[in-house]
């Protein structure tokens, strides 16, 4: 629900302007191919526990762009990404020692909504813009083999719900058909909760940042057409949650608490954008 709300939201922006004059609204697509990796870190109970795992990835998302009639240069925007990580093997170790493997497989989606300013300066151009979004990741693990013992073959899923507050900048040369595009933006995470479906009733509290860039080649089609190719880098970085007493199925308290945590998707990426 919260992703429906989300693009009703960059719907209603984009209509406020009134009528939609040509070339004013431009929608893309996008898809492509990298890696997820993931990798968890503490030592909040005396010893260093560490994981990591790196899947192959498909990478889908749509985006658009409004230009406002009556506000020269300014415009709003609403971007998504959909990152589906394919089964691998997440490796754990406790002080460096391997104890644990399990299979995994992750699902990231990332919303924003923009507003910015863009202009030009012969054949270079420009944008300015501020977003708002919310991104999550969702984790499905199974498998699970300890010290070389096979356990239970359920799933354990976990889940990031993740608010953000952001800014980016982006930046191209466009001496005639094609051009040379790049962007950066960094978000901050300013309400994060984590929930673990062994852990039920409980979630952990994170905050972190997020790093987002991507640079590409862009050739013009058609005056409404264009199309891309180039690679994006998606860092996202969450911090280690305060410990928290949990009750074990056979009713003992014991404490845990939420890792600090790194996610990089790293990917090649086709855009296609038509303007009307």
């Amino acid at each position: 629900m919260k992703k429906i709300a989300l693009l009703i939201v960059a719907l209603i922006v984009f209509l406020i302007g009134g009528d939609v004059d040509a070339d004013s609204f431009e929608v893309g697509v996008h898809s492509g191919y990298g890696v997820i990796k993931y990798e968890e870190d503490t030592d909040a109970f005396g010893t260093e526990i560490e994981s990591e795992t790196s899947l192959d990835t498909v990478l889908l998302g749509v985006s658009g762009e409004y230009y406002f009639a009556g506000l020269k240069n300014f415009f709003a925007a609403f971007t998504t990404d959909w990152a589906l990580g394919l089964k691998d093997v997440e490796k754990w170790r406790e002080d460096n020692i391997e104890k644990q493997t399990n299979d995994i497989s992750i699902f990231g989606q990332f919303y924003d909504i923009s507003l910015g300013y863009r202009n030009s300066l012969n054949n270079f151009y420009y944008r300015l813009y501020v977003s708002g979004g919310w991104d999550g990741l969702h984790f499905r693990r199974k498998n699970f083999v300890v010290n070389g013992v096979a356990l239970s073959t359920a799933t354990i899923t976990e889940d990031f719900s993740l608010w953000k507050t952001a800014g980016g900048l982006g930046l191209g040369y466009k001496p005639g058909k094609w051009a040379i595009d790049g962007r950066a933006a960094f978000a901050y995470y300013f309400d994060g909760d984590v929930r673990n479906s062994n852990n039920v009733g409980m979630w952990f509290d994170t905050n972190g940042t997020c790093l987002d860039i991507g640079v590409g080649v862009v050739r013009e089609i058609t005056r409404d057409i264009n199309l891309s190719l180039g690679g994006s880098y998606k860092l996202v970085k969450l911090d280690e949650s305060e410990i928290k007493p949990d009750m074990t199925q056979s009713g003992k308290m014991v404490d845990t608490v939420f890792p600090w945590s790194k996610t990089r998707i790293m990917a090649g990426v086709v855009n296609l954008t038509y303007a009307f």
